[in-house]
């Protein structure tokens, strides 16, 4: 036997100096002293994902563009099919005639109709504009628009018209979506050296 043959062999045996044949081969399993418990595992691959996550989040615009889109997606959702019981779940104050009732679920569907461009812009942007400056605009029009609606529903709160509930579910998700926004807008902005 040559040289070389004696070194293949030697190189597959198991760990108690026994040669490796297809037949042990089969047999043979790799045993370690401790495994993890199952809450280690996924606690593990958890903050694997959160460490991920964080590391990208704005390396590109992708993230926030896809939760503009997804918060924007659900407010179409809530004000276009069910603008009546958005009303009766987050006004607050006194009994108003049949007519306003009305005429709010109409401005409600409309800013329904808003919200979807909105979100029908973070989706253009997301999928379609790969130039740093298109997606510095996209960005800039969503972060102003959030913004908006975030400062709208702080005065509409403070007015006593809306209740809290509304400015805690929708100003804040409107006012952390402008702020995430605004981060990549600064990022997008120091990457390009351009406003």
């Amino acid at each position: 036997m040559s040289q070389r043959n004696q070194d293949t062999t030697r190189s597959f045996q198991t760990p108690n100096g026994s040669p490796l044949t297809p037949t042990t081969a089969r047999h043979h399993v790799r045993r370690k002293s401790h495994y993890p418990s199952t809450i280690s595992f996924i606690f593990g691959h958890f903050s694997s994902l959160l460490q991920y996550l964080f590391r990208q989040i704005f390396r590109s615009n992708n993230l926030p563009f896809i939760l503009t889109f997804l918060w924007h997606a659900y407010n179409v959702r809530r004000l276009l099919t069910s603008s009546k019981n958005y009303l009766d779940k987050y006004t607050s104050g006194r009994k108003q005639s049949s007519l306003q009732p009305a005429i709010a679920a109409d401005i409600l569907k409309r800013l329904g109709g808003i919200n979807l461009s909105l979100a029908l812009l973070a989706l253009l942007a997301l999928i379609r504009f790969k130039d740093l400056s298109t997606q510095k605009l996209a960005l800039f029009v969503l972060m102003i628009a959030n913004g908006t609606q975030a400062w709208n529903d702080g005065a509409n709160w403070r007015s006593g018209r809306w209740n809290w509930a509304h400015l805690i579910e929708n100003g804040s998700g409107d006012g952390i979506i402008a702020l995430m926004n605004l981060v990549a807008y600064i990022v997008s902005a120091v990457k390009s050296k351009s406003l």
